[in-house]
């Protein structure tokens, strides 16, 4: 089984190797792994498009071939070019699904199990959500337009996570877990008011009750 993750810096670890950076073939082999973990599979030609923003050079094809076959010996050494975990098919290429385990899919998985829930029943999934997407997705790929396009999408994704996520947390009382959320959340987005406001008021929880009141969930109840 290979564990592949994008957020933060691209990685792969299998039977206790970890590889990154140039152990997987240098920029060009890294980014066809990121765009099939991202996509799980790719034609050709939208490869081509997006691994060279739309101007490929003039022997593209046998360029991604030599690509694609550096990354398959630096995923398996040992392996036969049909046994490797990228297969060719379709007109395309693809991630063997059976052996791979992408750390975006199990992101969206826990979002999804949370879609539906009660607060409470919804807080420990998409916790566990933004714990996989701490850090931004492919910190390490700069340079394609392609990579910073997925950067986005999934740092408005994680937000909307956390923000779902503190409001849950803010619904059954745990102010301490909405405060840490929502100060996440407002990492991403200082801007955002929905945060800011659930912060505020998990502060408020939070605060020493003053001299002659009690508290009473969110609410202050003079003695």
């Amino acid at each position: 089984m290979y564990e592949i993750q994008l957020f933060g810096r691209l990685e792969v670890r299998t039977r206790g190797v970890r590889l990154s950076g140039d152990d997987l073939g240098g920029a060009e082999p890294q980014q066809i792994l990121a765009l099939l973990a991202l996509h799980g599979a790719l034609r050709k030609d939208e490869l081509v498009e997006l691994l060279w923003n739309g101007r490929p050079p003039a022997a593209h094809e046998d360029t991604m071939e030599g690509h694609l076959s550096l990354l398959r010996q630096r995923l398996d050494p040992d392996a036969a070019a049909h046994d490797s975990i990228i297969t060719t098919a379709g007109g395309g290429y693809a991630l063997v699904a059976e052996q791979v385990r992408v750390d975006v899919a199990r992101f969206e998985e826990l979002v999804a199990a949370a879609s539906g829930r009660s607060s409470r029943r919804a807080l420990r999934p998409l916790t566990a959500a933004a714990h996989v997407a701490a850090r931004p997705l492919l910190e390490d790929v700069e340079q394609p337009g392609w990579a910073a396009d997925a950067r986005e999408r999934y740092r408005v994704r994680v937000m909307s996570a956390l923000l779902e996520a503190a409001g849950h947390a803010a619904a059954i009382g745990d102010a301490q877990t909405a405060h840490s959320l929502a100060a996440q959340a407002l990492g991403l987005d200082p801007a955002s008011e929905q945060a800011q406001a659930i912060m505020d008021k998990a502060a408020a929880s939070l605060a020493p009750a003053e001299p002659g009141e009690t508290r009473h969930g969110h609410a202050l109840i003079p003695r």
